[in-house]
């Protein structure tokens, strides 16, 4: 018999969408599923929906809480989660009825705990047929965290991602998305992929991958709290990989995050909100701090430099961009 998958589905103010997405889960090949829908309080039909599924169908369980966001979401999916295997979906995209099937066999056919396959960005229903060869690689971990600390990396952005990925269940015993974070994947992936012994990684699209305008990381435009949370995130990252004794994944977050503080501090200057430096020069005196007490001086150097010497910093960084 087929080994139980749970599938997560947060649901929030996606009544137009939801039905789309829920459709392309009930036709998937593979039936032995544990479908769970958290309404996170959403104000709209979408409550009401995620019931009248769950009475056509045993296996949906919707789970109705007030408003907490997204990781809030996940998390009480994970919390009732039956299956060996889960997978996260966005309630305003949807997948292939193949999915869960393929990713399922990638993951045991190559004996690894994490399988996802690339995500399709699209504002139509009307899909491209893929051309792109199906490109199977896998992975230690060793691997998968180096090419995921690459922001150059063309496949940087569907590795962070949560969704379009099947899990062992065991790698969440102790992880959690975190609460009323922005940028809750860059605060997830990478440990889960950490305590994945290897994963394996398909460039077949197979996750369709929903742009609406009103969809929180969809905003155009300069967003102070994207930019400090995922600051946050990247300060956090970097003392787990010392932690767990990966010097040199942790040293290249710390260049990542320190490249990301000149680039947000340029936009707070061009939009004279010198409050809001303050909160960003704090992230950097943490990541400071942090290199003197575990010894890496070169690194703690920079950032020293940087805050004490900010403005002539900035005037050299700005005449750099516009010689580029």
């Amino acid at each position: 018999m087929s080994e139980l998958i749970s599938i997560i589905v947060p649901v929030y103010k996606v009544e137009a969408y939801l039905p789309r997405c829920v459709d392309s889960i009930l036709a998937q090949t593979y039936k032995n599923l544990d479908i769970i829908l958290v309404d996170d309080g959403s104000p709209d039909n979408s409550g009401k929906i995620c019931d009248a599924y769950a009475e056509k169908d045993s296996r949906i369980t919707v789970i109705h809480q007030a408003n907490g966001g997204l990781s809030d979401a996940r998390n009480a999916g994970i919390a009732v989660a039956k299956g060996a295997y889960l997978t996260f979906l966005d309630s305003d995209d949807w997948v292939p009825k193949e999915y869960i099937a393929y990713l399922y066999d990638l993951l045991k056919e190559t004996g690894s705990a994490i399988s996802l396959c690339n995500f399709l960005k699209t504002t139509t229903e009307a899909l491209p047929t893929a051309t792109e060869p199906e490109m199977v690689t896998v992975m230690k971990n060793d691997a998968i965290l180096a090419k995921y600390i690459d922001l150059g990396d063309d496949f940087h952005p569907q590795l962070v991602m949560a969704c379009g990925k099947l899990f062992e269940a065991s790698l969440f015993k102790t992880i959690r998305f975190p609460v009323g974070r922005l940028h809750e994947d860059e605060f997830t992936t990478y440990k889960l992929f950490h305590f994945a012994p290897q994963t394996v990684i398909s460039k077949k699209p197979l996750y369709y991958y929903w742009q609406r305008e009103d969809s929180i990381m969809g905003e155009a435009g300069f967003r102070l709290q994207n930019k400090l949370d995922y600051m946050d995130a990247l300060v956090e990252r970097a003392a787990f990989f010392h932690e767990v004794g990966r010097p040199e994944l942790s040293d290249h977050t710390y260049k990542s995050l320190f490249s990301e503080a000149l680039s947000v501090n340029l936009q707070l200057d061009a939009r004279k909100e010198t409050e809001a430096k303050k909160t960003v020069r704090g992230i950097l005196k943490q990541a400071r701090n942090a290199l003197k007490r575990t010894g890496r001086s070169k690194l703690a150097f920079l950032y020293n430099t940087y805050l004490s010497y900010e403005r002539p910093i900035a005037w050299a960084y700005r005449t750099y961009k516009k010689m580029k």
